[in-house]
């Protein structure tokens, strides 16, 4: 019985080496392809997603999962940009100080779609306040996109 368990466990070890060499691919590739190819990219961090949940490494979970939505946004998919975001910040909250490079870059990821968010509401509200005529909210809104279109 003993021996049955410690086959086991060999076994199980294995399988993870393994998933983890596919998400390490994955996750290469995926970076290789981000600036070239959005859809190839984004497939393999979806994958990679699948792969790094199954061998339980949460660090690297939460950094592909920002990345994965950071390809999400570049998209224009901001639906399901941020909930990839808010993932990885949960990630990096639970298992590290909080402070890290990484849990910077998540929270810039998530500021910079809800800058962009913030713009386009602003730009639709111009365009209300434009037909309505309603030049106080013209003058407000335009302030604020062209205060939101500078960096």
């Amino acid at each position: 019985m003993l021996f049955a368990i410690k086959e086991r466990d060999i076994a199980s070890d294995a399988d993870r080496i393994d998933l983890s060499a596919r998400a390490q691919e994955l996750r290469r590739r995926g970076e290789a392809a981000r600036r070239k190819d959005g859809a190839v990219a984004r497939q393999c961090y979806e994958e990679a997603v699948v792969f790094f949940r199954e061998i339980n490494e949460p660090l690297v979970l939460a950094h592909i999962i920002r990345h994965l939505g950071d390809v999400y946004r570049e998209q224009g998919c901001s639906d399901s940009a941020e909930p990839c975001y808010h993932q990885a910040l949960e990630l990096y909250r639970s298992h590290a100080d909080g402070s890290s490079l990484d849990f910077a870059n998540a929270v810039r990821s998530l500021a910079v779609l809800r800058w962009e968010q913030t713009r386009v509401l602003w730009e639709s509200v111009r365009d209300l306040y434009t037909i309505l005529n309603i030049e106080a909210g013209i003058k407000e809104s335009t302030a604020r996109v062209a205060a939101l279109s500078t960096r």
